[in-house]
């Protein structure tokens, strides 16, 4: 067993009298709120709890963070020292101050796997949270702006629930219910928030989720039609490393199929939707050397972007390829389409023109 499955088998109702917590039959006064009645009940089977007056929620591991105001590598450093047997509390050298990698370079911690496995199980429960509840809101101008964007951009309603995008419908309520039901570190440590706790997505309003075995693991925001002077187009996440997006579908593929590897995301949701398997690297300028082993039994073909970056990163990515002797060849664009959703929107019209909506 790792320290991630020990870990969530330590009894929320231990924690919570270890943290000096009064509960009575499973429900106690909310410690995140101001309340005269308990609102707060924790759920032993599951080891979680849920606030019925602000909508807090998490568990043992978030209760135990978020009392003793830590992040959640100290946490799991702490939690870890008292509840699990063996494990010996890292104790810093008055000579030599912790290292700012922090959990990741705790010598007693031995499963690094577990260790990530448990950040990444945080930030995934953060962005889905946030994903949640946008869906939630009540439709608006700005998800009505959106869904018009999409369509003008020639995606199908199927295409749009297939891939999961959604839009942050009123700023101010996802914010305040991220900050409710999360700490601030780990919001900024998820990339989700600055350094100021301010959700990074003001302006890209128009959300793009990286999925990998149905959980969120990236985020991507995108404002929605032409982005104001000195806006980016789209927006990535803080400190967090980009992956693939649709990385998922070459899981399914069959030895010889060919791969589309896009620039952006959107050109690989339009190649999807043209009934291709693609995936896309976020950015021209970003391609991890040990993704290549997840195209060694197809056929690749990049299809990037028809600008100077685009056919730089192709002619780099090439060379990776054919060094691991993976079958890949290019697709260039025609000289009026930028990008591969314009020459499919410019070729066959929005959907609009279509009468697809």
């Amino acid at each position: 067993m790792n320290i991630l499955d020990e870990l969530n088998q330590v009894s929320i109702l231990q924690v919570a009298e270890d943290l000096g917590l009064e509960v009575q039959r499973h429900r106690m006064k909310c410690p995140f709120h101001e309340e005269d009645t308990p609102s707060l009940v924790l759920y032993p089977h599951t080891n979680s709890f849920y606030c019925f007056g602000c909508a807090k929620t998490g568990n043992s591991i978030t209760l135990y963070s978020e009392i003793k105001h830590l992040d959640i590598k100290t946490t799991i450093n702490e939690m870890a020292s008292e509840y699990i047997v063996g494990f010996q509390k890292y104790k810093a050298n008055n000579k030599k101050p912790l290292p700012k990698i922090n959990v990741l370079n705790v010598p007693e911690i031995r499963n690094i796997q577990a260790k990530e496995k448990l950040i990444a199980e945080i930030h995934s429960q953060i962005y889905e949270a946030f994903r949640d509840f946008c869906l939630q809101q009540k439709s608006n101008e700005t998800s009505q702006k959106a869904l018009e964007y999409l369509k003008n951009r020639g995606f199908t309603e199927k295409t749009i629930k297939d891939f999961r995008l959604f839009s942050i419908k009123d700023y101010t309520e996802v914010t305040w219910y991220l900050k409710q039901r999360f700490s601030y570190l780990d919001l900024q440590e998820s990339g989700l928030y600055n350094i100021k706790n301010n959700l990074i997505f003001y302006s890209h309003t128009l959300i793009i989720p990286y999925y990998r075995n149905g959980r969120i693991v990236y985020l991507q925001g995108r404002v929605i039609g032409k982005p104001a002077e000195g806006t980016n187009r789209y927006c990535f996440l803080n400190n967090q490393p980009l992956t693939l997006f649709n990385a998922d579908s070459l899981l399914k593929v069959r030895t010889g199929e060919t791969v589309y590897i896009t620039e952006g995301a959107f050109d690989c949701i339009r190649l999807v939707q043209e009934g291709k398997i693609a995936v896309s690297l976020g950015t021209a300028n970003i391609f991890k050397k040990e993704w290549a082993k997840l195209f060694k039994r197809v056929n690749v073909v990049f299809y990037l972007d028809n600008d100077k970056a685009g056919h730089k990163a192709a002619d780099e990515l090439e060379k990776i390829f054919t060094h691991y002797n993976i079958s890949c060849t290019r697709k260039n664009l025609p000289n009026e389409y930028k990008d591969v959703n314009d020459y499919y929107t410019g070729k066959l019209g929005s959907n609009e023109q279509l009468g697809l909506f």
